[in-house]
């Protein structure tokens, strides 16, 4: 009951925090310096409402914030903080904010009830998911789940070569999962690793049966007994490890669909009139990774501390170099033509927005086939970038 507490202490204040930090920057709690007077001298500040998720994904836009980059382009940044990305979604396009953070695990589904929504900007690919198996039922404790780190020491025991050991190892974890019940949030982008270990093993959803609970209840709910399995992000992997929870099978080991692109989005009437504006943002993103990966480390001090401060738990300096090379890597612009756009990219936007139309289409059904135009989104946030690469 006390490791319930605590995680239940850690996972909820992830919503108050978020809160309490919309609400301190929503009211532009900085003080009027020198620098930004010269700003409103020399041009108009333009507000920016920006929808913001509260995961490390998206928390270089508030280092740059807090580091005064958006008032160097005559920006003035107000944070509304949500807590998922189809409320986010339906918020821009009811014209409540002007950017949004979103993702391409339920992209398309945001898409097809708001077609006036593009991409204008691509963040990383999340790395982070897990299904994770309570330490009782895990086979090292006596349990009768094996994990993939157990398949895969028996595959090299048997004199496999690594490729294809790791790859007996997906499918012989993800197998286990048959006829069991998985805690996780339905409607959000862990349908993306749901969808690679149900390929992996050779099973359809019909296969499985499902506890549709959001992540942060979902963690609590899973910890005290409920399911099989959990499927959640960062954060719920973080919480249920330190509570001795083991992953059956990590997003990193499922491999490329898997991946969830975190992107940046607008309404297209906000595209045409302010392309000025989201050009200037993407220079202003692209200006704070070149500081985050550079030899100072104080960047990356005070992106962990921010972090922190926005998921509601500890990261250290040592975790946020760990989220920013493994979990979420953040391109430069120098790398982001090649990851994100060209043929065979690590994180083609093509690709990974089909996989999960595919998904929302075909597999889960709420989407109708041709409701959905991806080509206008590749069209859309390839033509920012070129703008920005110039």
């Amino acid at each position: 009951m006390r490791k319930r507490s605590i995680l239940k202490k850690v996972l909820s204040v992830v919503l108050i925090t978020g809160l309490l930090a919309a609400a301190v920057s929503g009211c532009g709690g900085k003080k009027e310096s020198d620098s930004s007077q010269k700003i409103e001298d020399k041009q108009e500040v333009k507000k920016v409402r920006f929808g913001l998720l509260p995961y490390q994904d998206w928390m270089p836009w508030m280092l740059a914030d807090e580091l005064g980059y958006f008032e160097e382009e005559g920006i003035e940044l107000e944070v509304v903080t949500f807590t998922d990305d189809i409320t986010c979604a339906e918020a821009l396009q009811s014209g409540d904010i002007d950017i949004a953070c979103g993702n391409s695990g339920s992209g398309p589904l945001a898409f097809s009830k708001f077609p006036e929504l593009r991409i204008v900007g691509c963040t990383c690919g999340f790395l982070g998911y897990a299904i994770m198996v309570r330490p009782e039922d895990a086979a090292e404790n006596g349990g009768e789940v094996k994990t993939y780190e157990d398949f895969y020491a028996e595959e090299i025991e048997k004199g496999e070569d690594e490729e294809k050991a790791a790859e007996n190892a997906v499918k012989s974890a993800c197998s286990q999962l048959k006829g069991k019940t998985i805690v996780m949030d339905r409607g959000t982008s862990s349908n993306l690793p749901l969808n690679a270990a149900l390929k992996a093993a050779d099973l359809t959803v019909d296969d499985l049966k499902f506890m549709d609970i959001t992540d942060v209840e979902g963690a609590l709910a899973f910890l005290d007994g409920t399911g099989d399995f959990e499927l959640g992000g960062y954060p719920q992997v973080t919480s249920l490890s330190e509570n001795n929870c083991y992953k059956l099978v990590s997003g990193a080991e499922l491999g490329g669909e898997a991946v969830c692109l975190s992107v940046e989005m607008a309404r297209a009437d906000y595209v045409a009139d302010h392309m000025d504006v989201i050009t200037a943002m993407r220079e202003v993103w692209y200006k704070t990774i070149e500081n985050i990966y550079s030899d100072d480390t104080s960047y990356m001090e005070k992106l962990a501390e921010i972090t922190g401060r926005y998921t509601g738990s500890e990261v250290s300096l040592e975790d946020m170099k760990n989220i920013a090379e493994n979990i979420d890597p953040w391109p430069t612009r120098e790398e982001a033509e090649e990851i994100f756009f060209e043929d065979g990219g690590k994180w083609n936007i093509e690709e990974i927005y089909g996989g999960s139309l595919d998904y929302w289409t075909n597999i889960n059904g709420q989407v109708e086939n041709g409701t959905v135009d991806l080509q206008v989104q590749i069209d859309t946030v390839k033509d920012i970038h070129s703008k920005v690469a110039e």
